[in-house]
């Protein structure tokens, strides 16, 4: 059969359309797979893309951690607690176990003094007018061993009044002077304290009834009758010998109201009178200092202050044994004179002090609170030698002495400022009457009279500023104007000269 042409035309684009059909079917199928391939790949990218995001951020988190290697250095892992213990042992042979929990500290003074004194100065001795410089220097360690026990250790100077080198008890100074000669360093702490852990104890949540423990300290230390107590008992500088108990606790806590308490004891050694003192003439006695303080302590709010008011009551009995007879208040001496300060001794028997015996009561107040965010502490105390036997004496009122009334102290003051940091002053008002016969003239402020000596029966008021230059470095200044409470002329009885006293410092205080 013949075919026309038209038909084998329309035969081949048939054949021709169907050829292009499936190539374009097979493209489309490989075209689909291909990107299937590509959505999984950006899925897989995204994905680590992800983590490596969160690994990021747990590294920064760490940064302090990351140590960076050198290039071409392997890095070091961090070195564990453990095996730094043992290359720290192993540098200082086991030294380190001794340093843990030592705490050193110390500090230098150095102070301008300049004194104008009116009245029986020339008579006596004494210049009207002195100018001094001195310093004054400390240095200590406290070792911690575990949590009841811990021992101490300081150095100071301070200068020796007798050719046996016994020194004054409530002066750390030292005066330059006597031709560039080195200067004393004496011991002034050596001490171990005890708190147990036994006597830490609650009693009641609801009322906050607790024990804060006991402590007891022995040896050489730092007065701790300080804190319920001003200077015109205890110079700051005295450091008593032999034993103390102390326990703190806290009686109430409210949400307006937290009510804590102490008691206090102690047990001092004033002389132990020997053989030496005995082949001297003075008598075997031995004088010893009982003393006992309670304090409360009451912390609670005022409407308009954002910090609570912190008060403290103090109560406290110095009882003294055999201190006032038998010379016991001797044995400072110079050599040439008494260490009474301003005590009068009993004409009748020159080794003993008017007033027989001391059996102090006292009472402290004080309030701390910050209006405007300023410190401020008004503080006062009253105390009177309960055994004062002076008026007894047929002396006392057949001379001018006056002595009657010379069994009472009182003393009144005001802090504004309190110096902690950088920045920070202090401005303190205080006023002081002291009876000759009230406290023992040996111990307390020795910069509250003549050139070398506090003591007694005198008044008289202190005015100090101080601001601290950096944390650790202090600027005071000071004004002693003290005058005698007893008239009488000259040095009668041991008693001081009939004088008045202006004293001035400058200090520089450094502590470390």
């Amino acid at each position: 059969m013949r075919h026309h042409p038209f038909t084998k035309l329309a035969s081949l684009l048939v054949v021709c359309l169907m050829t292009f059909s499936s190539a374009a079917f097979a493209e489309d199928a490989e075209i689909v797979t291909l990107v299937k391939n590509m959505q999984k790949q950006m899925s897989d990218l995204q994905s680590m893309v992800m983590s490596q995001k969160a690994e990021i951020q747990e590294l920064k988190s760490r940064g302090a951690q990351i140590r960076m290697a050198p290039r071409g250095v392997e890095a070091t892992p961090p070195m564990s607690e453990a095996e730094f213990k043992q290359r720290l042992t192993d540098a200082t042979g086991g030294a380190d176990k001794w340093l843990k929990d030592l705490k050193f500290s110390g500090d230098i003074r150095l102070r301008y003094e300049a004194f104008h004194l009116h009245g029986n100065t020339a008579a006596n001795g004494y210049q009207s007018e002195r100018n001094r410089f001195r310093f004054r220097l400390r240095f200590g360690f406290e070792k911690k061993f575990n949590d009841q026990i811990k021992a101490g250790f300081g150095l100071a100077s301070g200068s020796s009044t007798s050719a046996s080198g016994n020194t004054d008890p409530i002066s750390t100074n030292q005066t330059f002077g006597n031709d560039f000669t080195f200067k004393n360093i004496w011991i002034e702490k050596a001490y171990v304290t005890y708190t147990p852990d036994w006597s830490k104890a609650t009693f009641s949540d609801d009322y906050g009834l607790r024990s804060d423990g006991l402590e007891i300290t022995a040896g050489k230390f730092t007065n701790p009758f300080e804190k319920g107590s001003t200077d015109m008992i205890w110079d700051r500088d005295l450091k008593p010998e032999g034993i103390y108990e102390k326990i703190e606790g806290q009686l109430l806590k409210t949400d307006n109201l937290t009510l804590k308490a102490y008691g206090l004891l102690g047990q001092f050694v004033l002389q132990e009178n020997g053989n030496t003192v005995a082949a001297a003439g003075v008598g075997g006695k031995d004088a010893q200092l009982f003393a006992y303080q309670v304090g409360l302590n009451p912390i609670f709010y005022v409407p308009g202050m954002e910090r609570p008011v912190d008060a403290l009551s103090a109560l406290s009995i110095y009882n003294y044994q055999g201190y006032a007879t038998n010379n016991n208040w001797y044995a400072y001496a110079s050599g040439t004179g008494a260490f009474n300060n301003g005590n009068p001794i009993n004409p009748g028997n020159a080794s003993d002090l008017a007033a027989q015996n001391f059996n102090i009561l006292s009472f402290y107040q004080e309030v701390n609170f910050y209006p405007h965010g300023i410190p401020v502490k008004p503080f006062a105390e009253f105390a009177r030698n309960m055994s004062n036997q002076s008026g007894l004496a047929g002396w006392a009122k057949s001379t001018n002495y006056a002595m009657q009334g010379g069994e009472y102290a009182w003393s009144l003051g005001l802090a504004l400022g309190k110096l902690q940091k950088k920045g920070d002053w202090q401005a303190t008002y205080q006023y002081k009457y002291i009876g000759a016969n009230s406290v023992p003239g040996a111990f307390n402020d020795s910069d509250f009279g003549g050139y070398n000596y506090g003591g007694t029966d005198k008044a008289g008021n202190v005015i100090k500023l101080g601001y601290n230059l950096t944390d650790y470095l202090t600027l005071n200044g000071a004004c002693y104007l003290v005058r005698p409470i007893t008239q009488r002329n000259g040095t009668t009885n041991g008693m001081q000269p009939d004088q008045s006293v202006r004293r001035f410092q400058i200090d520089m205080t450094y502590k470390f």
